[in-house]
């Protein structure tokens, strides 16, 4: 939606599964890929943000590409079910 609005945007996004292994491009690379079809601007970042160095350099990604960063939006999170016997 923002890059609806005109905003640029850096997708971040490791690629983990569900369980939080691995990692995969594909995720990042395709939503910027919807982006820029659309008629927005996107750039993927595949860090993670465990770690301080990784989380800068999703900053200094925007920054780079676009000269700043206004805004942050996190949105994540992966969702481990359990199931209780008792």
């Amino acid at each position: 939606m923002a890059a609806k609005c005109g905003a640029k945007v850096v997708v971040n996004d490791l690629g983990t599964s569900a369980f939080g292994e691995g990692a995969d491009s594909r995720p990042a690379q395709k939503v910027c890929e919807e982006i820029r079809a659309a008629g927005g601007t996107a750039v993927p970042s595949f860090h993670s943000i465990a770690a301080w160095d990784s989380a800068h350099a999703i900053v200094e990604s925007a920054v780079k590409s676009y000269g700043r960063l206004d805004v942050v939006v996190n949105n994540a999170g992966i969702l481990r079910m359990s199931f209780s016997t008792k």
